[in-house]
Formats: structure tokens, C-alpha cells, sequence
């Protein structure tokens, strides 16, 4: 491939979708999902499909259920015009996201393993927010420690979820 995939994928969109997930996480660490859903300003069709995926989250369905809608969410989102590699990546992003946040365990380790398509925007909110905030087993399974050692401390925003 010639281009780097951050640089081929990565995008604005993306990155309020990572971070708006990143806050989500926190909020259910912090308050469970009495404080959900979040500010939901996206942009057809990707407000409703947001409002969809997390409302399966908010309403506990099982993952039988949840697959079956959000499949046929996004069949019929995409069936109904032409999109974008963008907006359907971007589909896809929050539908993968709702579903390991949801069902996982461990649902760090999903996260945190799309970063190479974080932009610049998710890093500086990951950094001053998302890694100083999880807690000590997660930082340490992650070696988030080792993300955050050198960011001053008076630069972190603890509380920007």
C-alpha cells in the first residue's frame, strides 16, 4: 500500500468517534451508564446510527440482538445511497466500538488497539485525559504509565469527560 493507513484513513470524523468513545469509557468506569448517552452532535447518517448503537448499550441487549440490528443499520444505510469510504468507515468504527465497549470484558484492549488511526486530535485528548484516568491494573496491562510519564502533570484534564 502506498500511503500509510493513518495517513489514507484517519480523518476529522474519525477522531471525534475515538473520542467520543474515550469519554463514553469513562463515564461508564466512573458512573456506569446512568450518565450516558453523551452529546450525540454528529452528522447523518452517523447521529442516528450513534443513537442506535448506544442505545443497545444503554438498554442492555444481548449480543444476539445488537448484532441484528446494527447489521441491518448499516445494510440499510449503505443499500440506501452511495457513501463514502469515510462515512462508511465511520459507520463501521462505531458499530466495532458500541460492541467490544458493550460485550468485552476488557475493553481497553480494543481501543487501544486502533491507534493507528488516531489523528492528533484523539492523541492530545488520550494524553491528557483518556490514559491519566483508567485505572492502576489498565494503566499497568497497557503500559499506559509508560504514555503519560513525561506529560507534566499540570497539563492533564482529568475531569474533560
Amino acid at each position: 500500500m502506498e500511503a500509510s493507513i493513518k495517513s489514507r484513513y484517519s480523518n476529522e470524523v474519525l477522531d471525534r468517534i475515538f473520542s467520543y468513545f474515550m469519554r463514553m469509557v469513562l463515564h461508564l468506569q466512573n458512573s456506569g451508564i446512568e450518565k450516558l448517552p453523551l452529546e450525540n452532535n454528529f452528522e447523518e447518517p452517523l447521529k442516528s446510527f450513534m443513537d442506535i448503537a448506544v442505545g443497545l448499550i444503554i438498554d442492555g441487549q444481548p449480543p444476539e440482538i445488537a448484532s441484528l440490528i446494527l447489521d441491518a443499520e448499516y445494510d440499510a444505510i449503505l443499500s440506501g445511497s452511495a457513501v463514502s469510504v469515510k462515512t462508511a468507515m465511520s459507520l463501521r468504527l462505531i458499530k466495532e466500538l458500541s460492541w467490544h465497549i458493550h460485550y468485552d470484558k476488557d475493553y481497553y484492549g480494543y481501543l487501544l488497539s486502533t491507534v493507528n488511526l488516531w489523528g492528533n486530535e484523539v492523541f492530545k485528548y488520550a494524553s491528557r485525559t483518556f490514559y491519566p484516568n483508567p485505572s492502576e491494573e489498565i494503566k499497568e496491562r497497557y503500559q499506559i504509565h509508560d504514555l503519560i510519564k513525561y506529560m507534566p502533570k499540570e497539563a492533564f484534564r482529568l475531569d474533560d469527560y
